[in-house]
């Protein structure tokens, strides 16, 4: 079996090769909302990048930490889930929606907070506590667009939307991790290659989700933007 090390620096490079193509079709979605998603890619590489590296070569973090990434993984699950409660937010239509997912985003980062502080370790361990509540408001968010979408005349053509391509990544990765993430914990505890390699797979989904949104709008050098 791949080891862990070599799964990981795939993501990475799954991640650094949605940039590129990102990066080259910046020109057919700059003018919509789309354009801040590849700043979330951005920094999604360097994080995967940055935790291989402290791990292997980093000595002051090793002498810290020890041969974990969860701080580094806890930071990741916090902005990345912080940002696509914004995005989402910022795409929608309607008012009061977008003020429940603004609720939503700040009550996660105050529970974030809180749970660093009085609950769960965020140096030593993974907070699985703020990573579930994320992961839901998330998938309410996410609700929202689909609501949005399918109430729209546009609905046969959703397909065609860059952003109906980015939410189906991000609902296809934490929709489906954080039930498997939670069911690893009580019946596989330990097997860390059936954990890495389900996260490699969902990652990339999710990646190539990405790429046919930026596909969409190169094909049709002109971003459907419902």
């Amino acid at each position: 079996m791949i080891a862990l090390e070599e799964l990981r620096s795939f993501t990475g490079y799954l991640a650094l090769a949605t940039l590129i193509y990102a990066c080259i079709s910046y020109k057919n979605y700059a003018k919509t909302d789309a354009k801040y998603f590849i700043y979330c890619i951005l920094f999604s590489v360097i994080i995967e990048f940055a935790s291989l590296y402290f791990e292997s070569f980093g000595k002051w973090y090793t002498a810290i930490f020890g041969n974990t990434n969860f701080p580094i993984a806890n930071i990741f699950t916090i902005v990345q889930i912080s940002f696509f409660l914004w995005w989402i937010r910022l795409i929608l239509n309607s008012k009061n929606r977008k003020r429940i997912v603004g609720l939503l985003l700040i009550a996660y980062l105050v529970f974030a907070v809180l749970n660093t502080m009085y609950g769960q370790s965020f140096m030593t361990g993974l907070q699985t506590y703020t990573y579930a509540i994320g992961v839901i408001f998330l998938l309410i968010a996410i609700s929202f667009y689909f609501v949005e979408s399918f109430n729209k005349e546009t609905m046969l053509r959703i397909t065609d939307s860059i952003k109906f391509w980015f939410i189906l990544g991000v609902l296809l990765f934490y929709g489906t991790f954080m039930p498997f993430f939670f069911a690893f914990h009580v019946f596989l505890k330990g097997d860390q290659r059936i954990l890495s390699l389900v996260l490699f797979v969902l990652n990339a989904i999710m990646y190539l989700c990405f790429s046919i949104g930026f596909y969409k709008s190169y094909k049709q050098n002109k971003v459907i933007d419902y």
